[in-house]
């Protein structure tokens, strides 16, 4: 078991007090660390009935909830702990996150905007709203959204590589390399980054460059997945175009 002098020391306290909120709280967490969401998940049942109107605790509650598959219950928990701390704004990503996990993507573009008005330079939901934007095919407002969010945080990763590939997917290649450029400028060892850009530039026709963008992230981490594919396909089009007879 992981984090075992931490749990050691929550069983010490809750052997002496076995009401001790914080410290079931704190038990919960780690069995939540540890992967072991249902004990984690009794654990903040036990919280909750000592403080009931803890926002931290029915958060996490709809963390493990949502890990759990159970996800109109996620939100349920989600909504309760916005009630009673409208400001937690991780509370609504989560459950904008959640939503769109249920294909309800309008509840999930609502619960963005409502947390903008409250946060407008809260990045990740602007990432969120983004992901939402791009999911209803509205991608001109989700490269704002992007934009948006990058504007706030110039080195959100997640933001770039979800600008990256929406550009590529609208064929804007030029576009796609200058924000793969840009992502590793923040993460220059990220492989992620580096296979992406092999990918655009394959894609672009402009096999040597793709090569030496997959042989990075091969140095970087052998076997990644994404850059060998695009080097197999590479080196097996530059195969056939050998064995083509000559005219």
């Amino acid at each position: 078991m992981p984090f075992f002098e931490e749990l050691q020391a929550c069983a010490e306290r809750l052997e002496k007090e076995p009401q001790d909120a914080t410290a079931l709280f704190q038990k919960a967490v780690l069995m939540y660390k540890a992967r072991r969401f249902e004990t984690a998940l009794q654990l903040t049942a036990k919280v909750l009935k000592i403080i009931p109107d803890d926002h931290r605790v029915w958060y996490n509650r709809g963390v493990i909830l949502s890990e759990l598959g159970r996800l109109e219950e996620a939100i349920a928990a989600y909504d309760r702990t916005i009630e009673l701390e409208p400001a937690f704004e991780i509370a609504w990503d989560n459950k904008g996150v959640v939503l769109a996990r249920l294909g309800r993507f309008e509840e999930a573009l609502e619960t963005y905007d409502k947390i903008l008005r409250r946060s407008p330079e809260y990045a990740e939901a602007w990432a969120g709203k983004g992901s939402i934007l791009s999911a209803l095919g509205r991608e001109e407002e989700a490269l704002e959204a992007y934009s948006s969010a990058l504007r706030i945080r110039p080195e959100y990763l997640e933001a770039l590589t979800s600008t990256g590939s929406l550009l590529f997917r609208l064929d804007r290649y030029e576009e796609a390399l200058k924000i793969y450029d840009r992502a590793l400028q923040f993460a220059p060892k990220d492989p992620r980054f580096w296979a992406a850009r092999g990918f655009v530039f394959s894609e672009m026709g402009k096999q040597e460059e793709a090569l030496k963008s997959c042989n990075r992230a091969l140095e970087l981490q052998p076997g990644f997945v994404p850059a060998l594919e695009v080097k197999v396909r590479i080196l097996s089009e530059i195969q056939r175009q050998k064995a083509k007879p000559s005219q």
